[in-house]
């Protein structure tokens, strides 16, 4: 029994436990809960932010309120009695009847009965099963929203943000700052003196203790004091300048200097700082001519100007002003002068500029330079007189007009005389007989002297005459290459100017890219055209150099492109590179002699067999016109199936245009235009009939060309024969009004032109060789290379036609023939094939090799780009079907 009694005394004072905390634990909640609401705070740095007496009455504030909180929940509690500790035990382990009551209870009597012994033994055998069970505070109940749970998942979040830095900041917390007052800052000064931009000087600050400072005119001044709670003083040779607060104790003062004189900083009387200001005024820039002016050496002198200019901040703009020493009141010709660096404060150089087509050239002039800074002070030199130089000319009647010109230069209100030695030029018919633009363009400029009598008649029929001169004197190349090496020119000097530093607007080099890649395509173009009509020239020709030809445009757009993306180093790469084989073409030795009566007579055939292959690709054309058409309506006759995603639309017909006709094919009539789309059956029939004449004038044409080119060599194709058997179904099949047959007459009669042309293409380059052959080479010898690929060669818009780069040009590429002799790298010497494979000796065409020359990238990105947009409009499926089929028949070609 009483080890039983010693072991209830140990369940009883757990149990006492337990009831304690179960009331303990909700009268310490509530300041707990403060405390942790402030812990999340200072977790955060929050209280850190609080001044100090605020920190201080926070700290004080929480603690009040935990006090109060927690009197609040202690004042009520009570320590558990052995009693309640028992009915705990008994409760939670389920004995009935307070078995712990029997062991400490005595019987009132017979307290040795049997009965009682019994029921004591009972109640101990019960004790062995006790329990106290887990606490139970019952804090639900009294916190209904569960914001114990929010405050827990609060301060867990806090102390991941704080981090490692938790303890510093909860320290921070309970600790309040009060910082001691800041002691009044002492009295500072800051003085400096911002000199003008354009001088490029740094700014110039002044000593606290005072001196002489020497300043240019325009700077300014800027003085800040900082210290003290009076507002400062400031003057200048007597002249006050207003401070503004910046804050309470801090001031500021600006002031643009104009003049110099004593700067004086005081407050209340007490003297801040002293200094002697002396204000340099700007000056002009100094200009002059370090030699005389006057003329280069050459067939085209220019004008030469040295020149040199200082300023002690730098010369921003330089121009020489020319002006008439027979007519002073004239306006002067300004010659603008670039400057290297951008504004340098020394230089000198020479300014070059071709001043031939002014008026004044051939006269005497005075010169002077005017030098501008950056202030807008305007320097000039001394006056230099000299004649302007002007070109000579061979030509009589070109040198008849320029001494027109120098009349209308001195005296351009007496215009009789003028207009009388322009009559008398016109009347030598021998100069005027073959150039009847040349008399036209001189009647019109006598014509406009006599009709305006205005000024700027006399500028404008002054620069009608230069243009006529050199008409007479020079062909169109000698313009387009005078062209061309001044766009070069202005180009280089813009990528030296750029790799020199100097700012040049990207725009600027891009125009200029693109105004020498049009000037070389104009210059390729008239040597070209040159070369066709006058076959014994020395010059260069692009038709018999087309890689070189094309090098050089590829270059060009090379070049534009690099600029246009900022890459300048390359574009000055391309720059040298197209320098060098306009070098080589121009310094290039004479291809050939004075050709034999044998090679002239070869090379009219040639002419011939160009003219028949154009007139071919002509025809080709104009029958693929009549194709699109006859499928138009075939197709506008059985629809296909309607798409319900696709709204109905009118039937697509692509538009025609006619292409350049040949001069023996004058007289055919162009297709009916098939813009419109007619309804009604009777304007079909009228439509039909119209091709159907046209198809049998195709015909007719053909039979001619046929015929002639039979005369010239000797032999038909006899797929030109097949091509005018479809063109006859063809025909029968649009009188009868069967569009899908005399649709696919006309897609044979297609096919068979495109083999024909072939097969003309080799034909002639193995009877007439190509351009540039010599005569040692006999007929079947010459090189071939105008047979296109798989038949295609024929298809597109004929650029082999007046093309500069093949006799025959019959390519997709337009090409031609892709070999070239004697220029550049000398790779002319090799025959190719066109695909640029080296031809064998005696190959005829044949080529064993694996050298193959692929179309160049530029090439190839027309081409992408026409399919990509092809397909682009082909996926649009929201079109109509008569243009998506027509979209189709196209990308079918690639």
């Amino acid at each position: 029994m009483d080890s039983l009694l010693r072991g209830l005394r140990r369940w009883r004072a757990l149990a006492r436990a337990v009831l304690l905390f179960e009331r303990l634990w909700p009268a310490l909640w509530p300041p707990l809960g403060v405390a942790g609401l402030f812990l999340c705070a200072a977790l955060l740095d929050l209280p850190a932010l609080l001044p100090g007496w605020p920190h201080a009455i926070l700290l004080a504030g929480v603690a009040l309120a935990m006090a109060a909180l927690g009197w609040h929940g202690f004042r009520r509690l009570r320590l558990p009695d052995n009693p309640e500790a028992d009915r705990r035990l008994e409760r939670e382990s389920g004995l009935r009847h307070r078995p712990l009551t029997v062991l400490a209870d005595r019987p009132a009597v017979a307290a040795d009965s049997a009965l009682w012994r019994a029921h004591v033994a009972r109640a101990a055998a019960q004790v062995g099963r006790l329990r106290v069970g887990l606490p139970r505070p019952g804090l639900a109940a009294r916190d209904r929203r569960a914001l114990r749970g929010g405050l827990l998942v609060g301060l867990l979040a806090c102390l991941v943000i704080a981090g490692a830095d938790a303890p510093a900041r909860i320290g921070r917390a309970l600790t309040p700052g009060f910082a001691p007052a800041a002691a009044a800052p002492a009295t500072q000064v800051q003085a400096w003196i911002t000199p003008p931009a354009y001088t490029g000087l740094a700014p110039l600050f002044l000593r606290p203790e005072g001196g002489a400072v020497s300043v240019p005119a325009g700077a300014h001044l800027t003085v800040n004091v900082t210290g003290g709670s009076a507002r400062p003083a400031l003057s200048l040779a007597g002249r006050a300048a207003p401070f503004k607060a910046l804050d309470d104790a801090s001031f500021q003062a600006e002031l643009d200097l104009t003049e110099g004189g004593r700067l004086a900083l005081s407050r209340r009387g007490e003297a801040l700082g002293a200094w002697d200001v002396t204000v340099v005024a700007d000056q002009a820039p100094v200009v002059s001519f370090p030699e005389p002016p006057g003329a280069t050496a050459g067939r085209v002198p220019q004008t030469r100007l040295p020149w040199q200019a200082s300023h002690a901040y730098g010369v921003v703009g330089l121009q020489a002003e020319l002006r008439l020493r027979d007519r002073p009141d004239a306006p002067p010709l300004v010659v603008p002068i670039p400057l290297p660096g951008g504004a340098p404060k020394s230089a000198r150089g020479v300014r070059q500029q071709d001043l031939t087509p002014n008026p004044w050239a051939g006269l005497p002039v005075t010169a002077h330079l005017v030098g501008r800074d950056a202030a807008g002070l305007v320097g000039t030199s001394a006056e230099a007189g000299f004649t302007l130089p002007e070109r000579q000319f061979v030509h009589p009647v070109a040198r008849a007009l320029m001494a027109v010109r120098k009349m209308l230069t001195l005296k351009p209100d007496e215009r009789d005389a003028a207009i009388h030695e322009l009559d008398m030029l016109s009347g030598l018919a021998e100069v005027w007989r073959d150039n009847t633009a040349g008399f036209l363009n001189l009647r019109a400029i006598a014509a406009l002297l006599r009709r305006d009598p205005s000024l700027p008649a006399v500028e404008e029929a002054q620069g009608r005459m230069w243009r006529l001169a050199l008409q007479l004197e020079e062909g169109a190349t000698e313009r387009t290459a005078r062209a061309l090496e001044q766009a070069r020119q202005a180009l280089r000097e813009a990528l030296d100017a750029e790799k020199r530093g100097e700012h040049v607007d990207r725009a600027e080099i891009e125009r200029r890219t693109r105004a020498l890649q049009e000037a070389l395509q104009r210059h390729l173009q008239a040597l070209a055209e040159q070369a066709r009509r006058n076959p014994e020239t020395d010059q260069f020709d692009p038709r018999a150099h087309p890689l070189d030809a094309r090098d050089m445009e590829k270059l060009a757009e090379q070049m534009r492109e690099a600029a246009r993306e900022g890459r300048m180093d390359e574009a000055r790469d391309k720059m040298a590179a197209l320098e060098k084989m306009l070098d080589a073409m121009k310094n290039a030795p004479p291809q050939r002699g004075r050709m034999t009566e044998s090679e002239r007579k070869r090379a009219a055939q040639r002419q011939q067999g160009q003219q028949q292959m154009n007139a071919l690709q002509d025809m080709i054309q104009r029958q693929g016109g009549l194709l699109d058409h006859a499928q138009g309506r075939a197709e506008a006759e059985n629809p296909p199936p309607p798409d319900p995603r696709r709204p109905l639309a009118r039937p697509f017909t692509p538009p025609y245009t006619p292409p350049f006709t040949p001069p023996f094919t004058r007289g055919l009539a162009p297709p009916p235009d098939p813009s419109g789309q007619h309804a009604a059956e009777a304007q079909d029939q009228q439509q039909r009939g119209g091709e159907q004449r046209v198809q049998q004038a195709l015909r007719r044409v053909l039979g001619e060309l046929m015929q002639r080119y039979g005369d010239l060599t000797g032999q038909v194709p006899p797929n030109l024969g097949d091509a005018d058997a479809a063109m006859r179904d063809a025909a029968q099949a649009l009188a009868q009004g069967r569009d899908a047959a005399a649709a696919g007459a006309q897609q044979r009669a297609i096919e068979a032109l495109q083999k024909g042309g072939q097969a003309m293409g080799q034909q002639m380059a193995q009877q007439f060789g190509q351009p540039g052959e010599g005569e040692g080479e006999q007929p079947g010898e010459g090189q071939q290379g105008q047979d296109g690929q798989d038949g295609q060669g024929m298809q597109g818009n004929g650029r082999g036609r007046g093309q500069p780069g093949g006799q025959y040009g019959w390519s997709n590429n337009g090409r031609g023939n892709p070999w070239d002799q004697g220029f550049g790298d000398r790779r002319g010497q090799q025959r190719l094939d066109p695909l640029g494979r080296p031809l064998r000796e005696g190959a005829a065409g044949r080529n064993d090799g694996g050298d193959v020359r692929v179309p160049d990238q530029m090439e190839e990105a027309r081409t992408r780009a026409i399919q990509e947009e092809l397909r682009r409009r082909g996926a649009e499926r929201s079109r109509p079907q008569p243009e998506l089929d027509y979209i189709d028949r196209l990308l079918r070609q690639y």
